[in-house]
């Protein structure tokens, strides 16, 4: 039950973010993106047609998701900080559970505002271009499969001689 939770829970986070990253690229312009993508804001931009009204509101919808979710990846990443700074060495269920529990939490509430923003987004764009929006993730889905298939290949599966 737990194992099936956070496989739909893994598969939502990726294409809430997937989705959240691509509108995040739309409304940036030149080379502000992360990892210094300007060229692909440009392309999901043009590939959408998105009107300067629709940018303006997809732009106003991140900041508002950024906003609520900054409290709450803080949170995960101080949960985990404090969870590996236990060196003791000694295994505590009962803790383990606990701080689960909490991450599932909190990964349940980013989830949902991602969601949220999702949803507010797909209401921006006309039909068409939710199609095309939805075609573009597919595809950066599968890229993303493929290139994690590739990197998990002969070395995960090798086994010294």
């Amino acid at each position: 039950m737990h194992k099936k939770f956070f496989i739909v829970t893994a598969i939502v986070l990726a294409v809430a973010a997937g989705l959240a990253s691509a509108v995040a690229q739309i409304t940036q312009s030149g080379r502000h993106g992360r990892h210094n993508n300007g060229w692909m804001l440009q392309h999901m931009a043009a590939q959408l047609n998105l009107t300067d009204a629709q940018q303006a509101q997809i732009k106003n919808i991140l900041q508002a998701e950024k906003a609520k979710t900054q409290p709450l990846r803080q949170q995960l990443r101080q949960n985990r900080l404090a969870q590996t700074s236990n060196t003791t060495g000694a295994f505590n269920e009962a803790q383990a559970r606990a701080f689960a529990d909490k991450q599932a939490r909190l990964m349940s509430d980013l989830t949902v505002e991602r969601q949220r923003a999702k949803s507010q987004i797909f209401a921006v764009l006309t039909p068409d271009q939710r199609q095309k929006a939805l075609t573009l993730m597919q595809q950066r889905q599968q890229r993303r499969q493929h290139h994690m298939h590739k990197n998990s290949g002969p070395e995960a599966s090798a086994t010294p001689s």
